[in-house]
């Protein structure tokens, strides 16, 4: 990377306070606050040629580390979620001969329990699920079979998942 004096100079005087302002928006979470500053340093130097100056440095990298924060939270929702879609294909060929006769009616009370859940989802959402989870399907492909774009197939298909999780979680009790 070609070394640039001003941001260096920038950098060196805000990046106290751009800590501190990610690890506020972070709860204080000491690897993440690292590793959003991180990224966002980096994205702010990559990206420093369309820094038109019309706010400040300090206002431009900040907002850029709320984007980095939304995403390390996007992120954290799609690792960490308690979310499990049981895959009923994959279910279906697990060999029932090396099962125990629990084991079998477990396995078929778990695809009924999912199967319930399922139905009491609007069709969309769950169209939605059997694309993504079942069919496998990339969200473009979903978005082309459904007439929507990529952005709104994520949004649905994180809202499905929500609805599905409550379901699952008031279902189950």
């Amino acid at each position: 990377m070609q070394k640039n004096p001003w941001f260096e100079q920038e950098y060196k005087k805000y990046s106290p306070i751009l800590f501190k302002f990610i690890a506020k928006h972070l709860r204080r979470n000491e690897a993440a606050v690292e590793e959003v500053f991180e990224e966002t340093i980096v994205a702010g130097w990559k990206s420093f040629k369309t820094f038109e100056h019309k706010s400040s440095f300090l206002t431009w990298l900040c907002r850029i580390a709320l984007n980095k924060i939304s995403d390390y939270y996007r992120d954290q929702v799609n690792v960490s979620s308690k979310f499990i879609v049981p895959l009923l294909d994959s279910l279906s060929y697990i060999d029932r001969d090396n099962l125990s006769p629990e084991e079998i009616l477990a396995l078929k009370e778990l695809k009924a329990s999912v199967n319930d859940c399922l139905n009491l989802l609007p069709y969309e959402k769950r169209q939605l699920l059997w694309f993504r989870y079942w069919k496998d399907y990339s969200y473009e492909q979903i978005g082309r079979i459904m007439g929507i774009s990529e952005r709104a197939v994520e949004g649905r298909l994180y809202r499905a998942k929500e609805e599905f999780e409550k379901a699952w979680t008031s279902f189950d009790k």
